[in-house]
């Protein structure tokens, strides 16, 4: 596959994530159903961010395409290297209307390191909304310390790839030295021990896995509205407020 060639020139200027990242928590999903997942920890979800040491990387979508009413496309990812406990954690991301042609979804080390990417898969009509893509379901595992890239491009003509409409993020896995979530606690409490330790990936994972299993539920989309608004996702953050009230 040929890098993307939005990103190439990003990737060619970033080097493997330095050890210093912090040590927090193991990932965790709730077991429990019903109105327990739901339960707001007191105080609400707080993400505490790794050190500002790390590498900034997000890029939006609705920046990188061309004009003429495309459809804006986030990476739900901090505007910084966000961690994960897990080597295999699950990557979410929003298409803000239809696509107007198929999704690709890479995710590469940060580095260039001339090897072929670990995912490089296209959807070719994803549902607007907040979609997934679990890194479990297709074998791909992350190594502890090091910096990956992962990007959503919707190809709007696939002969002009620099037209795409492109998002990208960072992320680093950082095993927990010790678990530090219960992973029978409901989902909201997981997610709220989960951020405030830094584990973005694995708190907004969290908490849209309670949401997949009970979409109806108006507080657990109010708690992922709150933690994706903390890190200027708005547009997300305004669909899940929009789909409480249906």
């Amino acid at each position: 596959m040929t890098r993307h060639p939005i990103l190439a020139a990003t990737l060619a200027a970033t080097t493997i994530l330095s050890a210093g990242l912090p040590v927090a928590a193991q990932a965790a999903s709730s077991e429990r159903g019903g109105a327990q997942e739901a339960a707001v920890p007191s105080g609400g979800i707080v993400y505490v961010p790794p050190s500002r040491g790390a590498p900034q990387g997000r890029i939006g979508g609705s920046t990188r395409g061309p004009a003429g009413g495309l459809p804006s496309l986030e990476v739900l990812a901090p505007d910084h290297a966000g961690l994960t406990a897990s080597p295999q954690p699950t990557l979410l991301w929003y298409l803000g209307a239809p696509a107007k042609g198929p999704i690709e979804i890479v995710v590469d080390t940060a580095e260039m390191s001339g090897r072929p990417p670990l995912l490089d898969v296209t959807l070719q009509r994803p549902s607007p909304g907040i979609n997934a893509i679990d890194l479990v379901q297709h074998k791909v595992r992350l190594e502890p310390g090091r910096l990956y890239r992962w990007s959503v491009a919707m190809q709007v003509d696939p002969t002009q790839r620099s037209g795409d409409v492109l998002a990208s993020g960072m992320i680093a896995y950082q095993p927990a030295a010790t678990p530090a979530v219960d992973r029978k606690a409901p989902a909201a409490t997981a997610a709220s021990q989960l951020a405030a330790q830094g584990y973005w990936y694995d708190a907004l994972a969290v908490l849209s896995r309670a949401i997949a299993r009970q979409p109806g539920d108006a507080g657990l989309r109010d708690l992922r509205a709150n933690l994706l608004e903390q890190v200027g996702l708005r547009e997300p953050a305004a669909y899940d407020r929009a789909g409480r009230r249906e």
